[in-house]
């Protein structure tokens, strides 16, 4: 499984009473797992995850360690399938009021890009309005009409009915909505890192009733 990591994802997999650590590169598959367990002298039930490392918006350590090992590998792969615009859009989504929480939606995000659109550089409601008005100063047939429209107010009526938001990147707005319900995702075989912990934590993503 050769893929460049836009996204770079690891795992530290680590003996539990012995101080042996592997780092491993996501997405995995089952071969390269078991070449890093192999490499510590791992046996079932004698290692654990011991610590992530990844530099995706807004995903803090915590949120990995609650979240089973076949779900963040099956994410390291979807997001190293993002173009950079679409990762622009999720690092633009990570710094407005509706910054993903959980791992799972972040999963959703990458089968759903296309939902979310992204104004670069529109930052601010004067921006948006003349970003949809057009310059004052340039030369336009109705120039005096665009002279006397309040673009601040304009972009802030027109951010409140589309419900968007203004971060640091652009404007972002939501074709389906921010609060969206998990959704279940079936982790392909190639990446479902399966039958080593005993802990449910770490166990098959496709057991798992519930979406995190």
């Amino acid at each position: 499984m050769k893929i460049k990591r836009k996204i770079p994802m690891y795992i530290a997999v680590q003996l539990e009473n012995l101080d042996r650590r592997v780092w491993l590169p996501l997405p995995a598959n089952q071969a390269r797992f078991d070449a890093a367990i192999s490499e510590i002298q791992g046996d079932c039930g004698c290692y654990s995850i011991k610590e992530y490392n990844c530099r995706v918006p807004a995903m803090g350590r915590g949120m990995l360690m609650k979240t089973p090992l076949s779900m963040v590998n099956y994410l390291a792969y979807r997001l190293n399938k993002l173009d950079d615009h679409e990762i622009l859009k999720l690092c633009a989504i990570c710094d407005s009021d509706y910054y993903f929480d959980r791992v799972g939606q972040f999963l959703d995000y990458t089968f759903q890009t296309c939902c979310y659109a992204l104004l670069s550089g529109v930052t601010d409601e004067e921006t948006l309005g003349t970003y949809h008005i057009g310059d004052p100063k340039s030369y336009i047939a109705d120039k005096v009409l665009k002279e006397c429209i309040d673009r601040r107010e304009y972009g802030k009526r027109l951010a409140k009915a589309e419900n968007g938001v203004f971060t640091p990147h652009g404007y972002l707005t939501s074709s389906i909505g921010w609060d969206l319900p998990p959704t279940i995702r079936r982790i392909p075989d190639s990446l479902n890192l399966i039958g080593y912990l005993g802990e449910d934590l770490y166990g098959d993503w496709n057991e798992f009733d519930i979406a995190i």
